[in-house]
Formats: C-alpha cells, structure tokens, sequence
C-alpha cells in the first residue's frame, strides 16, 4: 500500500485566477523594499510632507474663521501680507466655488512636486528588488516553469513599483486632500476641492504608469544590484543637469539646442505634464483678477517659471517619455526571458 494517495483527486480549495498570482509577485517585491530602513525613512518624509499640507489647509480654512488664532495672529503681519491676506479671505468667503479650487490646485500641485523627489529616490532604494535580483539568482527560470507568462511576471513587477508609488505619493496626497477638508469650518470644502483631488489622482496614476515602466527597464540592466540602482541615480540626476543647461541664459549656450535638453530629464516631463493636468495658468489668472496683489508678487517672478507653468511643452514631454518608456520596454523583454 503506498505511503501517499496517487490517484487523481478533484481540486475542493478555493481557486485563485491570474490576478491573485500576479498579485502575490508585487506583494513579495513590495514586502522586500519595506525591508530596507532607508526607504522606512524616504515613505516617512513623504508622510510629513502630507502632515504638512494638512496643516497649511487647516490654517487657511481658520482664517475665515474670525475669533481664531490664525486670524487674529494676521494683524502681527506686514502690511504687504496682512493686505494679501485679506484679499485671499474675502475672496474665500465670496466666491468659494473658485476660490477654494484653485488654491487647493495650487497647494496640490506644489505637494506633488515635493513628493516627485522622494518618490524618485524610494524607487531607487527598490530597484534591485525588481528584476535585478531574478537576474542573478536566476529565478526568472523557476517563474517560467510555474503556472505564469513572462507578461504575468513583468506585470506582477509593476504592481510593486505602483504599490510603492501608492504609499510614496498618492496615499499621501488623497489622506492630506481628505483630513485637510475635514477639518476645514465648511463642509462644502469637500464639493468645491473636487477638482483640485481629481488633478491630483490623474497626474499620480499618470507618472506612477510612467515610473513603473523606467523603474523595469532601469533594474533589468543589471544582475548587479549596485549598477542598477546607480543607473537610476543618475538617469535621474543627469537629466536634471540637463534641464538646467536648456534653461540657461541664451548668451550661455546660443548654438545648442536648449529646448530639446530639457526633455532628457524625467523629472522635467513629468513637470511639464503636471502643469497642463492642474491648468495653473488659468487658476493664476483667476487669482491674478481677485486678489489684486497676487499680480503685483508675480511680476517679480521668473518669466521662464512663468512661462513653464503657464504655456507648458505636454507634446514634448509625451514624445520624450514615450521614447524612454519604449527603450525600456525593449530592455525588459531583452533580459526577462527564460534561458
């Protein structure tokens, strides 16, 4: 009699589709990058960060409120900020349908570009734990010869990055948009900031799309975790030296293609596809017509910035990301491949 039954016996458990396995790959990638004290350190600030725009939110929602700390505090103030105060108040209580929009759109826009930088260095913190490490212990062998595709396993690598992403930059920003106006003295805070969160979510989910593909492409160079987390440092930071030399002076660098070196840098794009998501230039110019005094800060203002946030490159930034995307694409399906 055999030790073990070795007929054929009818599965009873509970069955899991191609999701629940795709998923277990992004949850086992994402549980080893929160291994790391770093990247505990990196989601940490990026969690401060959105304490911080609570506590802007608070503040502003106190000033219209005319017995609080914050607005009697106001009357300590120069004379220029006290009048700009005063302005931004009355505007608030007059026309919040606007005025709480584009304010929160102009907060959340800057709490993005704050969260971009620590959302790039936790991803570098991650890479190896991409497909940097399958490379060198060959475990992309054992993934093939399991119930799973080579795109099963590209995908499930993805959803690690895009969970990380998740608690990097949109947890972050949905939690602050939320306890902001909760603790706002209107509730009709939350109708009139729709739009500013909507904003938001579309231009997290778009740059956590675009960051997951690099972030593959970028830990499939290498079975060697150093060069692949190197690789993305300076991906990242090269491509900001780029962008400042396209922003140089025109005297500097009258014979180079400036406009163009400014799409090498990731960071850049991804500014130039927040602009026309949050449509500041059009919020700017609302503010510019009610609060006087908004106008006559922005003429001291970078023209350049100015001009950036106002008329920004979307098409430019497109193509740029597309051809990066497409290299990487390429690298994934180069190296992710059974032997």
């Amino acid at each position: 009699m055999p030790l073990h039954e070795a007929h054929y016996q009818h599965w009873e458990g509970v069955r899991s589709g191609i999701w629940s396995r795709r998923a277990v790959i992004a949850a086992n990638g994402l549980r080893g990058c929160l291994r790391g004290k770093w990247l505990r350190r990196v989601l940490a600030a990026c969690w401060g960060g959105a304490l911080a725009q609570v506590a802007v939110l608070f503040a502003l929602g106190q000033l219209l409120v005319k017995d609080s700390l914050v607005a009697r505090s106001t009357n300590n103030f120069d004379p220029q900020l006290r009048g700009f105060l005063q302005g931004l108040v009355g505007w608030l209580e007059q026309h919040p349908e606007i005025s709480v929009r584009v304010t929160q759109d102009f907060l959340f826009y800057q709490l993005s570009g704050y969260l971009t930088v620590f959302t790039m260095l936790a991803i570098a913190l991650a890479v190896p734990h991409l497909i940097t490490r399958d490379l060198g212990s060959k475990a992309i062998l054992i993934y093939s010869s399991k119930a799973i595709t080579r795109w099963d396993y590209v995908l499930g690598k993805a959803g690690t990055v895009f969970g990380l992403i998740g608690l990097t930059w949109l947890g972050p920003v949905v939690f602050s948009w939320f306890l902001g106006n909760l603790l706002a003295p209107h509730w009709h805070f939350f109708w009139h900031s729709r739009l500013a969160l909507l904003h938001a979510g579309l231009y997290g989910l778009g740059a956590a799309a675009v960051l997951s593909g690099l972030a593959l492409g970028v830990s499939a160079i290498s079975p060697r975790e150093k060069i692949t987390a190197t690789a993305w440092l300076a991906i990242w930071l090269v491509g900001r030296v780029f962008s400042s030399i396209g922003n140089a002076p025109r005297e500097v660098l009258a014979s180079t293609p400036r406009h163009w070196l400014e799409h090498l840098s990731t960071t850049f794009n991804l500014s130039q596809l927040s602009a026309s998501i949050f449509r500041l230039g059009d919020d700017l110019q609302l503010a510019r017509e009610n609060v006087p005094l908004i106008g006559n800060l922005l003429h001291g203002a970078n023209p350049r910035a100015l001009a950036a946030v106002q008329s920004p490159d979307v098409w430019g930034a497109v193509i740029s990301l597309g051809v990066m995307l497409a290299i990487a694409a390429a690298l994934v399906a180069w190296r992710v491949k059974p032997e």
